[in-house]
């Protein structure tokens, strides 16, 4: 009996190899590309939906360069959306400037306000700009290139921990599904739990607050079962607690640190292939 288990596990891990990680519904061949960009602590995550571009976050301020130079090396000259999970100035820093310097179709935002610089700016652009923006009040949901993206509210109009107003998005391409938690915390994550999203399975997921750790993640991986995880971090790593290490290994999640290097995850619809240099 114990020759026919090794034997069948030898078998799938052959399989897993050659597949890749995916197998959660319908294939459409499309080619999703998905990069975190190595901007520290703080989160820009670059999503080519074909030849659409959607943003997920702006970093810091002065990251804007370096987000603006992997734009235009890919040649890109237009943002369809421009999502910014909340109003922290390590996800909005640069917001202000791709909205200057680039053709940006909507902002999504969540439904409160800041008062700090980077918001300012992010509001003088849009603005200055006549760029359309929403505030998500509930999930709102658009495709890109066959291409589904579902975008999380907050249910609460306030929340005591600014991190709770995070917008959570989820990507779904053919077979293959990704799931950025922006900062949620333990709030957050709990609405996000009760929604029909969360019941779904997901190839990669871009962990909370860089590496933050709270118990009701425990939940959320026994229905998603991560192949891939991401962490934005810096070298030092302050924020990834030793508990959200411990989720990754017993989930069997091969698990990356932006601070290694920007991380790409290539989805064609039907496996997922995540690399960094």
């Amino acid at each position: 009996m114990r020759k026919k288990n090794q034997l069948f596990i030898l078998l799938l891990c052959l399989a897993l190899s050659v597949t890749g990680c995916g197998g959660r519904g319908k294939g459409n061949g499309a080619t999703l590309t998905m990069t975190f960009l190595d901007t520290g602590k703080s989160d820009c995550i670059v999503i080519e939906a074909g030849e659409s571009v959607v943003v997920n976050d702006a970093a810091d301020a002065d990251d804007a360069e370096a987000i603006c130079a992997f734009l235009d090396e890919r040649g890109k000259t237009r943002i369809a959306y421009l999502i910014l999970s909340h109003f922290d100035k390590d996800h909005i820093g640069s917001a202000a400037e791709l909205i200057s310097r680039y053709e940006v179709g909507c902002v999504l935002m969540p439904d409160y306000e800041e008062d700090s610089e980077a918001y300012l700016a992010l509001m003088l652009s849009l603005q200055e700009t006549g760029t359309e923006s929403r505030r998500l009040r509930s999930a709102y949901t658009f495709s890109l290139e066959e291409m589904e993206f579902y975008v999380d509210a907050p249910r609460e109009s306030v929340y005591e921990n600014d991190n709770n107003y995070s917008l959570i998005t989820c990507v779904t391409n053919g077979k293959t599904r990704f799931l950025l938690m922006g900062d949620a915390k333990k709030v957050r994550t709990e609405e996000f739990l009760s929604s029909d999203e969360a019941k779904r399975r997901y190839d990669l997921i871009k962990m909370p607050h860089h590496g933050n750790y709270t118990k009701n993640l425990e939940t959320l991986f026994e229905t998603a079962k991560p192949c891939y995880a991401v962490l934005t971090a810096d070298p030092e790593r302050l924020r990834v607690e030793e508990e959200t290490v411990s989720l990754l290994e017993t989930y069997g999640c091969a698990t990356y640190y932006t601070d290694e290097g920007t991380v790409t995850a290539v989805s064609d619809g039907e496996t997922v292939r995540v690399s960094q240099p």
